[in-house]
């Protein structure tokens, strides 16, 4: 699997910040997915999250496209 620092990643949120697909507050401390090409903070309850989980599972399984 090859991966580079531009993938997605699950973080711990570092300061106040809300999603951007549904607005929710994310709070520092809080569990967030972070896209860092486009430097966007989803929050675990959006559609983009259930998205990179899938993704990761995909990865995990062995399908790396």
């Amino acid at each position: 699997m090859y991966r580079t620092n531009q993938d997605p990643r699950q973080i711990k949120a570092r300061f106040y910040s809300t999603c951007k697909e549904t607005g929710a507050v994310i709070k520092k401390g809080d569990q967030c997915i972070y896209y860092p090409s486009d430097r966007a903070i989803y929050s675990l309850d959006s559609r983009q999250a259930e998205d990179f989980r899938n993704w990761k599972m995909d990865l995990a399984m062995g399908n790396d496209y």
